[in-house]
């Protein structure tokens, strides 16, 4: 604990409050970390910043059964998943494509996003990636590194003390959304699509879905640059990280036998879904 609390460079008069949460193994890492929060305020704080976060994204999209469907197949996933907590899926407006996780489980995918994708294994393969972002906290760590200890502390406290919420749901939703359209590290993307790949292929999904949806996103980018920027700075793709998926695949012998071209179950539906977005608006 003591080390954990050095290496972070904890004031000594936050040390008590440090230790009440402590030095914990991530389940899906299998690694001893220093989180600051309490899971119970990583979730008051991710569902104080999504009224805002949602506004600024177009808001929800307004068709219950497509918001219904991606739910189930968000929920599918996030059943087989290492960290329980109650997640939800929300299909915003925004035509850009996109998606984001918010601490404590609050996932986003935008229509720009479910737009480009052909079948329900690449939308398994998003919600995984997003709730993998969860599981690893790299959300809350990156809330860590963005604010320091005292501050991230204060924010937390103020939130559970439901203290003047107007303007406490104001800055932490400023954090909050900072820290959810920040750009991930290459390492924090490897380890997202890896866990990803496990959740969606405990649910039942096949784990090509990861790699058909990147090599598509990576053609897309490729013929129309400039297309999926804002996405990139948030999520580097790069052709390390298809490799990294594709390997991820083939060297688990929980998803190698899966077979990249095999037909997904579940594209009908899904595109039946995907035809109850509104209508995209016409390129500038």
């Amino acid at each position: 604990m003591l080390a954990c609390i050095r290496h972070l460079g904890i004031p000594l008069a936050l040390l008590f409050a440090a230790a009440l949460v402590g030095c914990t193994v991530n389940p899906a890492t299998g690694k001893r970390e220093l989180i600051l929060i309490s899971t119970e305020q990583e979730i008051a704080m991710g569902q104080e910043a999504a009224p805002e976060f949602e506004k600024e994204f177009g808001g929800r999209v307004s068709d219950d059964q497509l918001q219904a469907y991606v739910r189930a197949v968000g929920q599918k996933v996030a059943e087989r998943c290492d960290r329980p907590l109650s997640y939800d899926f929300v299909v915003v407006a925004s035509g850009t494509p996109n998606a984001f996780a918010l601490p404590g489980g609050k996932v986003f995918i935008t229509a720009g996003l479910v737009r480009l994708m052909e079948n329900e294994r690449q939308l398994a393969a998003v919600l995984g990636h997003e709730i993998s972002h969860v599981v690893a906290k790299h959300n809350v760590k990156g809330m860590q590194r963005q604010m320091g200890a005292e501050l991230l502390l204060s924010l937390a406290g103020r939130v559970m003390a439901k203290g003047n919420q107007a303007e406490t749901a104001q800055a932490v939703a400023k954090i909050v959304a900072g820290v959810a359209t920040m750009k991930y590290s290459r390492d924090d993307e490897y380890q997202a699509d890896s866990l990803g790949i496990r959740y969606m292929t405990r649910a039942g999904y096949n784990p090509w879905g990861m790699v058909e949806l990147l090599n598509s996103l990576a053609s897309l980018s490729a013929r129309e640059p400039g297309r999926l920027a804002e996405m990139f700075q948030t999520h580097p793709l790069t052709s390390k990280r298809i490799a990294e998926a594709t390997a991820a695949i083939q060297n688990d012998p929980a998803t190698r036998a899966f077979s990249a071209g095999a037909p997904d179950p579940g594209m009908a539906t899904f595109q039946q879904m995907r035809r109850r977005l509104p209508t995209a608006p016409a390129a500038k």
